[in-house]
């Protein structure tokens, strides 16, 4: 049987060593979390993912908006 455990925590800052990933929370509190270099590269993929996602929706709300301006 796997346990699983979720932790919830605002974001403040992160950190990277040699082979774990570290985020420290609103609090203070941190989380670490063991990285092999392939766990480091599936990570960057899936994050620049998530980025370049956040950036085409923002881009389509601003063309949105200077379309809106334009036309009143």
């Amino acid at each position: 049987m796997k346990v699983m455990q979720q932790v919830s925590a605002t974001f403040k800052s992160c950190y990277t060593s040699w082979n774990s990933f570290n985020i420290t929370d609103t609090r203070g509190d941190r989380i670490e979390i063991e990285l092999t270099d392939d766990q480091y590269l599936e990570m960057e993929r899936s994050i620049v993912s998530k980025c370049n996602a956040i950036r085409e929706e923002r881009l389509k709300a601003t063309r949105e908006a200077n379309e809106e301006s334009l036309s009143e």
